[in-house]
């Protein structure tokens, strides 16, 4: 069957998609396959997308370290709502907290490693800023 429309795909003057390469992946807590690549070898997800995740408090709180995805529109086939992002996380810095957009398999942070979320924007923020937040409060309280 699969030569058949090979054959008729190639008749079209059209070309199938290649096959995705499979390999093996990370423990996930997700049953939907849903983990973050451990590997880190996507072009679109280089150090640049390295990024602190944080929580609602007085001041904001950070609870993770994680990977955006710059363009992404879902995740696991819902799309993301207007002021969120999907992240991966990579580093658990507080495991009780709870993520900001709770998902069935994700309530807590310390779930979240190695699983994609969304991630309210103005709560995650580049190394770089904070590197840049850290060095301006110092110099400012200082």
């Amino acid at each position: 069957m699969q030569s058949q429309l090979q054959s008729h795909v190639q008749s079209q003057g059209l070309a199938l998609p290649p096959e995705p390469e499979v390999g093996p992946s990370a423990t996930c807590i997700s049953t939907n396959g849903s983990c973050v690549d451990p590997s880190a070898t996507d072009p679109d997800t280089g150090d640049s997308n390295k990024s602190g995740l944080y929580i609602e408090e007085n001041p904001s709180r950070l609870v993770a370290l994680g990977r955006v995805y710059e363009g992404s529109t879902t995740i696991h086939n819902i799309p993301l709502l207007h002021g969120q992002m999907k992240v991966g996380v990579k580093e658990v810095k507080d495991a009780e907290a709870h993520v900001p957009v709770p998902t069935n398999e994700v309530i807590l942070v310390g779930q979240a490693l190695n699983t994609f979320l969304s991630w309210p924007t103005h709560l995650v923020k580049r190394l770089s800023e904070q590197v840049f937040y850290s060095h301006y409060m110092l110099l400012f309280f200082n």
